[in-house]
């Protein structure tokens, strides 16, 4: 039986390989918990995915940091932070946090969001970031307690179309112009995303304006319905089918949301901010 308090590493990019078992057990975690009702990748196609992505995380955030918790040679969870901007200021995002099974309840999690936290403080850094994913309610809980609070979802459509024309990068240009006049900002992000079955390029987008968040009056010659089926029609012929919307959370945007479950999305991550 462990005696000793596990012991706590930092470093960067020479740790990616130590966290690969504990990536694919949160990956088994995930398609346990129902993985939010998303098609996911085969098994042995997460890690790479996600290794690629915290070599370039690293690579580009040079304040990126992996946490490994230790007892001897055993790893017994890890986490990955960075720092970004949100709303103007510095914040700590927790992008990764996954503790052995076998070790669960006994505060592994903890000791490793406390390491993330001190290196907060340190630098004077008070508002904190973490996606859950939805369905997952047991972590949900951990990081409420820890003094995080609901935010924003994400809902997330991710369907490949039969003889869709290759991915028009140009006609984005037109599309994001369409998006801006409902109230929408358009990015694009790159993928495939390394749990949910996704495309090479994945559409974001956000609210920017009330157009879509506000109430609907119910009116039969409200133009917006359509308007969002012409958008997604458009992202679909042009290539891009997969994407996300990331809504405020409840009750803010509420028609949107009920727009989106009914053409197919899911919520797949909730965010949760601590200040």
């Amino acid at each position: 039986m462990q005696t000793t308090e596990p012991t706590i590493r930092r470093g960067g990019a020479e740790l990616i390989p130590y966290v690969r078992e504990l990536w694919n057990l949160l990956f088994d975690h995930h398609v346990e918990t129902g993985a939010a009702g998303l098609e996911v990748v085969p098994r042995d196609q997460s890690w790479p995915l996600r290794e690629a992505h915290y070599a370039a995380l690293i690579a580009a955030q040079p304040r990126a940091s992996i946490w490994l918790a230790s007892h001897g040679d055993d790893i017994l969870g890890y986490a990955l932070s960075v720092v970004s901007d949100f709303e103007g200021q510095s914040a700590v995002v927790l992008e990764t946090l996954s503790v052995d099974p076998a070790t669960r309840g006994m505060g592994v999690g903890s000791l490793l969001m406390d390491a993330v936290d001190r290196e907060a403080a340190a630098e004077d850094i008070e508002v904190g970031i973490v996606d859950v994913m939805a369905g997952n309610p047991r972590a949900r809980a951990l990081y409420l307690r820890r003094g995080y609070s609901a935010w924003s979802e994400t809902w997330m459509r991710s369907e490949p179309v039969i003889g869709s024309r290759p991915r028009n990068e140009i006609g984005l240009l037109g599309l994001a112009a369409t998006a801006e006049a409902l109230g929408l900002q358009l990015k694009v992000s790159s993928g495939p995303d390394d749990t949910w079955v996704s495309a090479d390029s994945i559409v974001d987008l956000s609210i920017t304006g009330d157009a879509l968040a506000r109430e609907t009056l119910g009116a039969s010659d409200d133009p917006r319905p359509e308007q969002l089926d012409r958008m997604l029609a458009d992202l679909s012929d042009a290539g891009f089918w997969t994407i996300r919307f990331e809504l405020p959370t409840e009750p803010s945007a509420a028609w949107l949301r009920a727009q989106l479950q009914e053409r197919g999305f899911r919520i797949s991550t909730e965010r949760l901010v601590r200040r």
